[in-house]
């Protein structure tokens, strides 16, 4: 193909050149030839200046080209122009076989056609079966023009009824684009054949309103005879029938059930005991009724307050407990958390003070770091509302125990706890005696050796706490102290 023809005819094809475009897309083409797209635009430009004949024939060599595709479209136009020079039953056919093409994504085109096309020859139910599928096609984004054109199929095939429910549906349904008024006009043929000559005078009315609609002759022959209808209708007088004599012993009647439907009549009052109660019976009758009322109406209010009590005392709880120290998780569960959460590699903010600077969580991280397997237990808790103090025994895998200086606050959310300073405590640690004391000397030692890189920063982390008051070398004497004992 001559790709440079080609564009130049795609070209002329959009801005409306539909001669140029057709001679160019057959110039694009090499002799004998396969060019689906090329032969579909022609196709289409030879539709815009009405040479039909010749567009259908663009259209059927499209369809020779496999790798193009697109079948449901280029059969569909063909049915299109093989129906305009009036060849309806080659059109049917081409039309029928766009309906099969799964991959056509608007069908509703191909069975309008079809519809059309059956409806010239004839064929009024198989043209009805074509509207009704155009008009439930998903992709039809305006059903009212088939379903009004299935009303009138209906019509046609003695069915008004039917009819009648096609054209209020496709009132149901109209769009900008369709004529509303043609719609009210099928529907009020539909009302004539079905005997309904009132309703059909008033579609006929809706349909010529605006002055501009104009009635076919056959809409026009309808109109009239609907209307002599009603008129005549209206002229005919209405025989009164005479009112039936009442008899003269009429049977007691029910003001409140006059026809006597339910069979139940109102008792007569001397059988409710009311007029036969004496004064104190009346005044004690009324003191009691008054009784049930009040309980009635306190009912719900007494519900009320006591479910209201109850949240009182289950907040007065809950506050009870805060201050007391209660957090979810609890200074045990904060603690345990943290050790699972370092030995696992997961996140561990959020048992961390969210006072805390990155290189204070490091601290303790790298603290906890070193006591992999170990296990922790929080005891001597002092527990307060916002502030926890106490201490964390850690039972270490390879035997022996160590004592931490734990202090918690609240977390983020102020419900639970977190750990904000966790420090060795070596009076706690070393204050055994024997051989479990020996034993804790050499687990100290392999626990500092573990966390050598962060010591450093352990010391100036306590060297803080204590306001500055001690130096480098006084923090060396305390561990050579320590190492000592």
């Amino acid at each position: 193909m001559n790709a440079q023809y080609f564009d130049r005819a795609r070209a002329a094809y959009r801005a409306g050149d539909f001669s140029a475009a057709a001679q160019m897309f057959l110039a694009a083409k090499e002799p004998n030839e396969l060019a689906g797209e090329a032969d579909h635009l022609r196709g289409n430009c030879l539709m815009k200046l009405g040479l039909y004949a010749d567009a259908a024939k663009a259209y059927s060599e499209a369809l020779e080209d496999h790798t193009y595709g697109k079948c449901g479209a280029l059969l569909t136009n063909r049915g299109k122009a093989l129906a305009a020079v009036g060849d309806l039953e080659g059109a049917a056919e081409s039309f029928s076989n766009a309906t099969k093409d799964a991959t056509y994504a608007t069908p509703y085109k191909a069975y309008l056609g079809l519809a059309n096309a059956l409806l010239k020859l004839d064929r009024v139910t198989d043209a009805g079966v074509a509207f009704r599928s155009a008009a439930i096609d998903g992709a039809n984004p305006a059903p009212a023009t088939a379903l009004a054109s299935l009303g009138d199929c209906f019509v046609k095939l003695g069915r008004p009824g039917d009819a009648v429910e096609s054209y209020l549906t496709a009132l149901e349904y109209v769009g900008p684009q369709d004529d509303t008024h043609a719609i009210e006009a099928g529907l009020g043929c539909a009302y004539a054949a079905a005997g309904r000559a009132a309703d059909a005078v008033d579609a006929f009315n809706r349909a010529t309103s605006d002055g501009i609609y104009q009635l076919t002759p056959e809409q026009e022959d309808e109109f009239n005879t609907a209307r002599d209808t009603v008129a005549a209708q209206s002229s005919i007088s209405q025989v009164q029938a005479p009112a039936a004599p009442v008899a003269a012993s009429a049977a007691p009647v029910d003001p409140l059930d006059p026809m006597g439907t339910t069979g139940n009549f109102m008792p007569d009052p001397s059988d409710t005991g009311f007029f036969t109660m004496t004064e104190s019976e009346m005044i004690q009758q009324d003191r009691h009724e008054t009784k049930v009322r009040r309980k009635k109406r306190h009912t719900g209010l007494k519900a009320f307050l006591v479910i209201v009590l109850l949240l009182v005392i289950a907040a007065g709880g809950l506050g009870f407990a805060y201050t007391r120290g209660l957090g979810f998780p609890s200074q045990q569960d904060a603690v345990t958390k943290l050790f699972e959460a370092v030995a696992s590699g997961e996140d561990t903010d959020q048992y961390l003070s969210p006072n805390l600077s990155d290189d204070a969580k490091a601290i303790i991280i790298n603290t906890v770091e070193g006591l992999q397997g170990a296990t922790a237990t929080v005891s001597d808790l002092q527990a307060g509302m916002t502030e926890s103090d106490g201490i964390v025994n850690v039972e270490l895998a390879q035997g022996g125990s160590l004592a931490f200086d734990a202090h918690f606050v609240r977390s983020a959310n102020h419900i639970g706890w977190a750990l904000e300073t966790f420090t060795m405590n070596f009076d706690d640690t070393f204050a055994d005696d024997g051989a479990d004391a020996g034993s804790a000397v050499d687990d100290s030692t392999t626990t500092d050796t573990t966390v050598d890189d962060g010591s450093e920063s352990t010391d100036d982390a306590a060297a803080t706490a204590e306001n500055d008051s001690a130096s480098d070398s006084e923090t060396d004497s305390t561990q050579d102290t320590a190492d000592e004992a």
